[in-house]
């Protein structure tokens, strides 16, 4: 556990900039993930939208490039934050925590940050706070029940399957659960892409065209508040 733990501290000593650039989505209309996430649920014009755990800003841009919102992108990483509005200095980027954030939204896009939230229902019950009656969360996570990637990760010999900043590990049940419990409804849940070797090198397309049951590498939850 010891030498496990001095790899960790190594390799990710905070959320800094190495971190934010590792990653930065290089390519985002063709991302794999954002396209599933809006696949699953896309703005309408007008919307309020807030992105809790922006990073570097590429999901922002597409909401705004796609669909011709202005969402507020919020992140803790203060040098993710920097890289973004560097990047893109006429879109609204601000560093914040769940809790800190203020206003109604329409809907709220949660990617790869529950897994990393000490208090995952106190985040929740704030989300549900500043969502507009039935107001959607899309939210996803890596999935605990990939065995498959797993699998392959062991036989590589691969120290950690996914980032070792994690705090938690959610399959879709926990995951259904835990959101449930704080005032949503479910709409959509899936899990993509299914981990089998070498197919991604030769289309990742492919790859998350096949049907992954719960066994895919993530989570991908569409969820409504629940009227009071």
């Amino acid at each position: 556990m010891k030498n496990e733990k001095k790899t960790k501290d190594k390799r990710w000593d905070s959320f800094n900039s190495d971190y934010a650039r590792d990653h930065e989505k290089k390519h985002p209309e063709s991302h794999f993930e954002f396209i599933e996430v809006l696949n699953l649920y896309s703005p309408n014009k007008g919307d309020r939208i807030l992105e809790i755990g922006c990073n570097t800003g590429e999901f922002c841009l597409l909401l705004k490039k796609k669909f011709n919102v202005n969402p507020l992108c919020v992140d803790i990483n203060r040098e993710a934050i920097n890289i973004a509005l560097e990047k893109y200095p006429d879109m609204d980027f601000q560093v914040k925590d769940i809790y800190e954030i203020e206003g109604k939204y329409d809907a709220i896009y949660m990617q790869h940050v529950i897994e990393h939230i000490k208090e995952p229902e106190k985040a929740l019950m704030k989300i549900n706070k500043i969502l507009e009656d039935n107001g959607v969360l899309i939210i996803t996570c890596p999935n605990k029940w990939a065995y498959p990637t797993k699998l392959i990760c062991k036989i590589k010999g691969t120290e950690f399957c996914y980032d070792p900043t994690h705090l938690f590990e959610y399959d879709p049940a926990s995951l259904s659960k835990i959101i449930k419990n704080n005032g949503f409804t479910i709409l959509k849940m899936i899990t993509k892409p299914l981990g089998i070797p070498f197919l991604p090198k030769i289309s990742i397309k492919s790859q998350y065209s096949l049907p992954a049951s719960y066994l895919g590498d993530f989570i991908f939850i569409v969820a409504k508040k629940l009227s009071p």
